[in-house]
């Protein structure tokens, strides 16, 4: 299994916001060999939220085919062309990705 992290910084008072963009069904979600997201908080921090999106793949190839698909290259091409920036109270994103090498 493939997994891919996003760690997000964002701003108080917008954690409604980011849960409703991130927990709607999406085109990721429909393609071959997606497993399983989570979307995690840590509110602890004083003037933003830490959010953690966990993207389960079944294998590297399949978040490689979903990363180059039609699809997901035209979903940013619209979001770039239609001015979307990253919103402004999202202050920061972290990308890393695991193997999963052992299940407990």
């Amino acid at each position: 299994m493939y997994v891919v992290v996003r760690t997000m910084k964002v701003k108080k008072g917008h954690q409604e916001d980011v849960v409703k963009r991130f927990s709607e069904r999406n085109l990721m979600s429909k393609s071959e060999g997606y497993v399983k997201s989570f979307l995690l908080l840590d509110s602890k921090h004083k003037d933003y939220d830490l959010f953690r999106q966990e993207i389960y793949w079944k294998d590297k190839r399949a978040f490689f085919v979903w990363e180059g698909s039609p699809e997901h290259i035209a979903m940013h091409k619209a979001k770039k062309e239609a001015g979307h920036e990253r919103p402004e109270e999202i202050l920061e994103v972290a990308r890393e990705t695991y193997e999963v090498v052992a299940e407990i």
